[in-house]
């Protein structure tokens, strides 16, 4: 069909459609920006998708006049739908074009003409479309040195993550290929997680791409976005009427939903907590009074009791284990067994978290982040607590248990 496209017909008599969506932050309950697109271009009746309009538009040598309109129609129609300062707009930046005729301040000129304030734009790079760096970073340095502001959208091409130190962005926008199912995928949680520390130490801001449902928006709220945007909020589309105000409406019911999600979950984990410390204090107090060389049958005896312990084993004060890791799992080691397997007796911990913090910081009980058991494989809390046994040995009793049981 390319080749039925008059470019230069199009370029001077289409119609750009245009469409655009929602960037919203639930902490401020509010609509922080708008992402602007073109679907494509309609002439005289008939539509022309924008991928055909730019393969079209490359083979004619037109691909900055046609990048141009489609920026210029955004620009404008975002000016009549923002009359103030307060929102931000997300132009997405085709590097391919941009290496071509870097330098040609197509953007600048128009964002001069329509009197938006550059520090109110958002120029967005996407990880997987940058070839040439230098050209990259002439172009960022030209703009943010004017006011532009610079996201980087991470997630399709995860391997890449050195174009954050490239593009050293303002904003990190991950991408749907990370946030899709987030709420049910702990891998995925982690992932997010690890962006957003990075984020903070940068002093860049997250925007979460790809909310779908409310699971997914509380979920990275949780974790840390900053800003949320997605289908949930609102499709690509032509904004008029009381759109930003139905937008505003989801905004403040997620809003009322997260509150009331953390609500719950300190109830439950004060629930929890208070379970977990009447469990550990029978143990212990049984512990205190039996001799070490009995710790395997009464470690046995609690583990079969509770059924929310995974693992269960005791170390002495120099952080050597002195019974054998008591465990309800039997079967899952000889698939795995060359990476997890349970730790044996006089296997040494002393460098492990839930040691070395109970004995350099003068803890009596220490709960670690989640992560991977080496006895299980799988994901797990460990909660490490002193006790003084037989003869007034001090010992560790170290439990293992899924962080899903103390988390939402």
């Amino acid at each position: 069909m390319n080749n039925a496209i008059d470019i230069k017909n199009l370029l001077d008599n289409s119609t750009i459609d245009v469409k655009f969506q929602p960037i919203v932050s639930v902490i401020r309950k509010s609509v922080i920006g708008l992402a602007g697109t073109s679907m494509g271009a309609d002439l005289y009746g008939h539509f022309f998708p924008a991928n055909e309009l730019f393969d079209c538009a490359e083979k004619n040598d037109s691909e900055i006049d046609l990048d141009r309109l489609i920026r210029k129609n955004i620009i404008e129609k975002f000016n009549n739908i923002c009359t103030d300062d307060e929102k931000l707009l997300f132009i997405s930046i085709n590097m391919a074009v941009i290496s071509k005729f870097v330098g040609s301040g197509i953007i600048l000129d128009l964002i001069n003409k329509s009197n938006i304030n550059p520090q109110n734009v958002v120029l967005e790079i996407f990880e997987n479309n940058i070839d040439d760096v230098d050209i990259l970073q002439q172009f960022i340095n030209s703009y943010r040195s004017r006011g532009f502001l610079v996201a980087l959208t991470i997630g399709s091409g995860f391997a890449n993550l050195d174009k954050i130190s490239q593009v050293e962005p303002d904003i990190i926008k991950i991408s749907e290929s990370i946030t899709k199912d987030i709420e049910l995928n702990f891998y995925k949680q982690e992932v997010f997680k690890s962006l957003v520390n990075l984020s903070k130490k940068i002093s860049a801001l997250v925007v979460a791409d790809g909310i779908n449902v409310e699971g997914q928006a509380i979920t990275s709220l949780e974790l840390g976005a900053e800003m949320l945007q997605g289908d949930y909020f609102g499709e690509y589309k032509n904004i008029k009427g009381n759109f930003l105000n139905s937008v505003k409406e989801k905004v403040n019911y997620i809003a009322s939903q997260y509150k009331k999600h953390k609500t719950e979950q300190i109830e439950f984990e004060k629930s929890n907590h208070k379970r977990y410390d009447e469990c550990l204090n029978n143990i212990i107090t049984s512990l205190s009074t039996t001799k070490e060389n009995e710790f395997d049958d009464k470690l046995t005896e609690f583990i079969n009791k509770y059924d929310f312990f995974e693992c269960a084993y005791v170390l002495d004060n120099c952080g050597v284990q002195v019974s054998d890791t008591i465990t309800r799992f039997k079967t899952i080691f000889s698939q795995k067994a060359f990476i997890f397997k349970p730790a044996k007796k006089g296997t040494d911990h002393s460098l492990k978290k839930y040691y070395y913090f109970l004995d350099n910081m003068g803890l009596n009980k220490y709960v670690t982040d989640a992560y991977i058991s080496l006895a299980s494989g799988n994901l797990c809390i460990t909660i490490s607590e002193k006790f003084k046994g037989v003869d007034n040995k001090n010992y560790i009793l170290c439990i293992d248990l899924n962080p899903n049981y103390i988390n939402l």
